[in-house]
């Protein structure tokens, strides 16, 4: 199992509605092949989100990475935010799971 994490900078008077632009697009990443789940986490003080998704595989991450570009910055367009940083990790050791 693959993850990528993305990490975004908002301004703090703007997360409510970053977290509605957001909920839209991880309905559409929710529909792409291969993924398994995923997570959208805030810090509304801060003017921080991140985002998990899980994927079965890297080929499938892969194969995701310009559509779900595309609907990140389209969230992000909408609350003139800044993606901080995005990295593909291998998921290797499950808390609480038999990943």
């Amino acid at each position: 199992m693959f993850a990528r994490v993305v990490r975004y900078n908002i301004d703090p008077e703007r997360c409510d509605e970053a977290l509605e632009a957001f909920e839209k697009a991880a309905k559409a990443i929710g529909e792409i092949s291969g993924i398994t789940g995923g997570y959208v986490m805030v810090d509304g003080d801060e003017g921080r989100i991140v985002t998990v998704t899980l994927w079965e595989d890297r080929a499938k991450m892969e194969a995701s990475e310009v559509r779900a570009s595309r609907l990140r910055q389209e969230a992000l367009r909408s609350v003139e935010g800044d993606i901080e940083s995005v990295e593909r990790l291998r998921i290797a050791v499950g808390i609480g799971t038999d990943a």
